[in-house]
């Protein structure tokens, strides 16, 4: 009996620790979401009140039909769901072909050039943003209008080096067996490639489509240099609309990044699953 309580002992103070630290991480991440709730709900007066209301009083959902009223919040919300869609339409195509002939396809020079292609992974934003306005200044493809949504949209459309290597890394783990089967049936690589690759990889393909869904949301310093129309924003750029020369009304700003959090929330709650299959590399069960 001694060394059965002995051996519960430890077991119980591990998960108690366990959950302690589970608890402190979900708070850490959670805290900062559910204050900006807060003071979206509260009137400007009692954001910097000290000590900090907790529950507004009164609760003011004017905020967030005072954020729709004053700007084009509404607009800005709905140019990066068009964005978004048309920009994750050209990141699965792209980046699915390239990491498909580079993990089922043998050439000569394969693994070299996918190195040269993941040392580009240590080149920042900032580095490539002034080159990349030169070219596409040549190109003529800045200005105003819908036009200024290409230099956003094309990069997306050759490739990208890390959803590259994250599909790469998922095609590897498909049995070749089932290549090596279709091509004596007379299948093309392109028609393994649809009828076969891409079906059996739908984890690995939404973990890219949130992960470019994530980044076109926040992206702030492309559309900033490319977006030339106010009708045109984004919403990482309304939210900095909010923010006024002299007065800002910060219960407005945490409405307003209320409702940019709210779409991207949404879509990991319905794709959680498939987005932590897609991470881990599982491959096929």
């Amino acid at each position: 009996m001694a060394s059965s309580k002995r051996l519960r002992n430890p077991i119980t103070t591990s998960r108690i620790l366990l959950y302690i630290t589970i608890i402190f991480v979900i708070s850490y991440f959670f805290i900062p979401f559910l204050w900006m709730v807060i003071t979206s709900l509260k009137s400007n007066a009692q954001v910097f009140t000290s000590p900090p209301v907790l529950i507004p009083k009164p609760i003011k959902f004017e905020n967030y039909i005072e954020v729709f009223k004053k700007t084009m919040f509404g607009r800005y919300l709905l140019n990066t769901i068009i964005l978004s869609i048309i920009i994750i339409i050209g990141t699965l195509f792209s980046n699915s072909l390239i990491a498909y002939g580079f993990s089922r396809i043998e050439w000569v020079g394969r693994e070299a050039v996918f190195f040269i292609l993941l040392l580009t992974l240590l080149l920042p934003t900032q580095v490539t943003l002034i080159p990349l306005f030169v070219t596409y200044k040549k190109l003529g493809i800045i200005g105003a209008g819908l036009k200024g949504y290409l230099p956003l949209i094309l990069p997306y459309y050759f490739g990208n080096a890390y959803n590259t290597f994250l599909l790469r890394q998922f095609f590897i783990n498909i049995p070749t067996e089932l290549s090596e089967a279709a091509k004596i049936d007379g299948c093309s690589e392109f028609k393994i490639f649809y009828k076969i690759i891409i079906p059996l990889s739908k984890p690995a393909l939404i973990t890219v489509s949130l992960l470019t869904l994530i980044n076109v949301w926040n992206s702030f310093l492309e559309p900033l240099v490319y977006l030339q129309d106010e009708k045109l924003y984004t919403v990482s750029l309304g939210l900095a609309q909010l923010q006024g020369k002299f007065v800002t009304q910060w219960n407005q700003v945490m409405a307003a990044s209320t409702v940019t959090v709210i779409p991207i929330l949404l879509v990991f709650l319905f794709a959680q699953k498939y987005f932590v299959e897609g991470v881990s590399i599982t491959g096929i069960k």
